[in-house]
């Protein structure tokens, strides 16, 4: 080639590959945690994923410069080239030489390797910052050695970003210092990414959370998730997607690779001994290593580099692929993988298996363990009911660990009648395995819990107590479960100095055991428990805790996940209800519905029904009450019945344009734990008093019924009915004349809700209040009077504090709330002027707070008094 057709070919290569940067990066957004500048100390970007991920668009993002005075970029896609092949080292020298310098770079082009040595005098003496950006380079004759050559001789201001025309491509490079890369988890979109995206681009209506949830963040699968005319079905079912991966993902793949991921996409977790066992083949790791290095397809899962998954959707599709054209063989390579974790003592993944392929004859083999390791201890309750429902019931029958686990299954569906009913025929003279099972005290076991599960507390709290006696020291996993249970009862009465020492010994239980599905529901009782206090701070650090050691501990995250989303669920709603959208919490409810106690169930109802009231959506709101009510009769659950009584009469009294008196349960009826007692009549108490406050009248009448359930509330530091009995109080308070102790009523329930970052029940209760009575708004419109404030005498204030409980999560600390409060202050540089008005006290009782405050924290000065609190966790 002479030194004239080198720089025509240069100029037409170049023209080509720009034009190519330019299409691609149409309409894309940079991400800055993939951008050039993320990475400024990068010598070299390696981006290394399946097909799909984006990698091309990246490279082509990274070669657009910004300050074309102190930076430039070559941009070389070899896709542009018209035959890759015969692309020899110089030519690529060349053009890289050619995109730097232009028609400058002439004497420089002969197309031998002086022009390589340009290229490396050129990128060594280079004064601006060079980006070179390669799209598809390949293995060592393929430019590969000069491209690393490359990296290794030039400066610091020369950077690289690659994406290789297969992941195994330039190997070397991953060993280099000062290289970064970027795999499929870092290319994936994330929900803030998609969210940024929504508001350049419009996303028509879908929500990036399920988005994420159906695509993964697969880019090439949410481009397609935002085209397709049904984005609620399946992604592996949309005709987008399956034409996606037939002609751009298959279709690239050699046939043994193509048969290989058909085939592997049968297993339940992949690797090469269960594919060779399954398939009768010798040649898995062969095809394992071939696709990881070309295409990335498989990836070690979290719990075994040894075993293998792909991403869910691809699966899906190649399951499907695999039955449209071996539909024959489904049944029989599901069978021989169900059998091969059975070998393995990998039970939970035998009944998956042999659930989809439809084949129960196995039950009739089963061995105990099995059964009551996926039942008790990993608690797949949601697998065993699609289960155990296609099983023929004679055969359960017959076999006692069957009849066992179904009751265990039953009862955490919430099917207590039937759990019973199969507990009893676990009994039948004829049933196997009688003689084992009692020794270890399975059938009482379930019993015990059973009874928790439907809301005979008292029952369960002692049939757990005669269980331990009996059967602890010999069934440690039976003991763990029993424990929790327990600590479940204790948190449901609030009995919070006892759950401590409960959640202690039920821990090493199910830790020394591997007792998953006791853990849940011991991470459960305590997030319940700073719900029920309505610390929200503490609540959502412990969800995190628990997810945390979940991940850690190898827990199955499917119930986990689900039932800690009930619980966060109502966290963010009181944190920021804008973060709940209806469909999160109809979700959340049809699960809590489903497998909920009567406290999950309640908490979940409570939260998702006034957040839809709150929408606007009543009618909705009301449904899903009455669903609650009808659940709870249909059940038998009295309790649930009663709670969910109270919540339909609130909202009938908001509804209602007549003056007619709320339908409540009457007190005869509460026969249950002491502090459920209390959290019911504190509950009643705050429908009464509202209804007092809607009728315009008898308002000293209302501030009783207020002040009752503030003093229940607090009995059993029940923080969020406190903070509504205080607003209810004080409307009461304002309505009689008393201005003064209605807004100090008002700041401190408004000042206890935000130390817990509780903010929906302040708003709620305004609101409600708002709807109830036209002298609301005059209370809540009206600024604090200062003047009023300063005439609060001490007597008065110390009176109020002392009797105030200490802050909740700190229950080594006698700090009150208002003096939090103070600290806050403090630490924004007020005076104590300042703090008496804002506060509505007088200055005196600020000093007065400020020396309990100094004797708490055992400091001398206002400084350290902040510095301490920060350390303590108090600010």
């Amino acid at each position: 080639m002479t030194r004239h057709s080198l720089e025509d070919w240069c100029r037409k290569m170049s023209a080509r590959m720009w034009g190519r940067q330019r299409f691609i990066t149409q309409g894309c957004t940079d991400r800055q945690r993939l951008s050039a500048s993320a990475v400024p100390g990068a010598k070299v970007v390696l981006y290394r994923a399946p097909p799909g991920y984006g990698k091309s668009v990246q490279v082509a993002l990274a070669a657009n410069i910004r300050d074309p005075e102190h930076e430039s970029a070559v941009y070389i896609n070899r896709r542009s080239y018209p035959d890759a092949r015969d692309v020899t080292d110089s030519l690529f020298a060349a053009l890289v030489l050619y995109q730097l310098e232009g028609p400058e770079s002439r004497g420089a082009l002969k197309s031998d390797t002086d022009t390589i040595e340009a290229l490396r005098d050129a990128l060594f003496n280079a004064k601006k910052t060079i980006r070179i950006c390669l799209d598809g380079p390949g293995e060592g004759a393929d430019n590969g050695d000069l491209i690393e050559d490359l990296i290794c001789e030039t400066p610091g201001n020369v950077k690289f970003f690659i994406a290789p025309g297969s992941t195994g491509a330039l190997p070397r490079l991953s060993l280099m210092t000062g290289v970064v890369t970027y795999g499929a988890d870092e290319l994936a979109f994330t929900e803030e990414e998609l969210e940024e995206l929504g508001e350049v681009t419009g996303i028509d209506g879908l929500e990036a959370g399920n988005m994420i949830q159906a695509t993964g963040g697969w880019p090439a699968l949410v481009r397609l998730m935002r085209q397709t005319p049904n984005p609620d079905l399946p992604p592996e079912s949309w005709p987008e997607t399956r034409s996606y991966f037939r002609d751009n993902l298959l279709s690239v793949l050699p046939d043994n690779a193509r048969r290989f991921v058909c085939n592997a996409a049968m297993l339940e977790e992949i690797s090469a001994e269960c594919y060779d066992y399954v398939y009768k083949t010798q040649q898995a790791d062969q095809e394992i290593s071939f696709l990881n290095e070309k295409f990335a397809l498989l990836a070690p899962t979290s719990s075994s580099g040894k075993r293998l998954t792909m991403h869910p959707v691809l699966r899906e599709y190649l399951r499907s692929v695999f039955s449209a054209t071996q539909r024959e063989r489904r049944s029989y390579v599901l069978k021989r993988v169900a059998f091969w974790h059975w070998r393995r003592g990998e039970y939970l993944h035998s009944i998956n298996v042999a659930l989809e392929a439809s084949d129960h004859r196995w039950a009739r083999v089963v061995s105990d363990s099995i059964i009551l390791d996926v039942a008790l201890r990993q608690g797949e309750i949601e697998v065993l009911r699609t289960w155990f429902e296609k099983v023929p019931a004679r055969t359960i029958k017959k076999i006692a660990s069957l009849s066992i686990g179904y009751a265990w299954t039953l009862y955490f569906s919430q099917q207590a009648r039937q759990a019973e009913e199969m507990l009893a025929s676990s009994r039948h003279p004829i049933s196997r395995g009688l003689g084992s099972l009692d020794e270890e005290g399975w059938r009482e076991l379930v019993k015990a819990i059973g009874k928790a599960t439907h809301d005979e507390l008292p029952e369960s709290q002692a049939l757990c107590e005669k269980w331990i006696d009996a059967f602890g020291d010999r069934n440690l996993v039976g003991k763990g479960a029993a424990l929790t249970c327990q600590a479940f009862i204790a948190s449901s009465d609030r009995r919070f100095e006892e759950l401590e020492e409960l959640l202690h010994k039920a821990a090493v239980a199910n830790q020394s055991s591997n007792q998953f599905y006791a853990f849940i529901w011991l991470k459960t009782a305590e997030i319940q428990t700073e719900l029920f206090k309505g610390d929200m701070v503490r609540a959502m650090h412990l969800l995190r805790q628990a997810n945390k050691t979940a991940e850690k501990i190898g827990v199955p995250k499917s119930f986990l996940s689900k039932m800690l989303g009930v619980l966060e669920l109502q966290i963010l709603l009181e944190q920021d209800h804008h973060q709940v959208s209806p469909e999160s919490a109809q979700i959340s409810f049809d699960f809590a519905l489903n497998y909920g106690v009567t406290d999950i169930l309640c908490g979940c109802t409570q939260a998702c029904s006034r957040l839809l009231y709150h929408q606007g959506l009543r009618d909705r709101a009301m449904a899903l009450l009455e669903q609650a009510r009808l659940a709870a009769s249909e059940r038998e659950l009295p309790r649930l019945n009663i709670l969910t009584k109270v919540q339909l009469a609130e909202f009938t009294l908001l509804n209602n344009e007549e003056l007619e008196p709320p339908i409540l349960p009457d007190e005869s009826e509460l026969s249950f734990l002491p502090n459920q007692n209390r959290a019911i009549q504190a509950r009643i108490a705050l429908v009464k008093s509202m209804y007092r406050l809607r009728l315009g009248k008898q308002f000293g009448v209302a501030g009783n019924y207020a002040r009752e359930a503030l003093q229940a509330a607090s009995a059993i530091s029940d923080a969020r009915t406190r903070v509504a009995a205080q607003y209810c109080q004080a409307l009461a308070a304002f309505a009689l004349g008393s201005s003064k102790p209605a807004k100090r009523l008002i700041l401190d329930a408004n000042l206890h809700a935000e130390h817990l970052n509780c903010h929906f029940t302040p708003l709620w209760i305004k609101e409600a209040l708002l709807s109830l009575s036209p002298l609301a708004r005059n209370l809540f419109d009206d600024p604090p009077d200062t003047a009023e404030a300063a005439t609060t005498r001490d007597p008065e204030v110390r009176a109020e504090d002392l009797s105030a409980p200490p802050v909740p999560g700190h229950t080594d600390s006698v700090i009150t709330v208002r003096q939090i409060s103070i600290l806050k202050c403090i630490s924004s540089g007020m005076t104590n002027k300042a703090i008496a008005e804002r506060l509505l006290v007088t200055e005196d009782a600020v000093k007065w707070h400020l020396k309990r405050i100094f004797s708490e924290l055992e400091v001398t000065s206002r400084v350290q008094a902040v510095t301490e609190a920060r350390l303590r966790g108090l600010l």
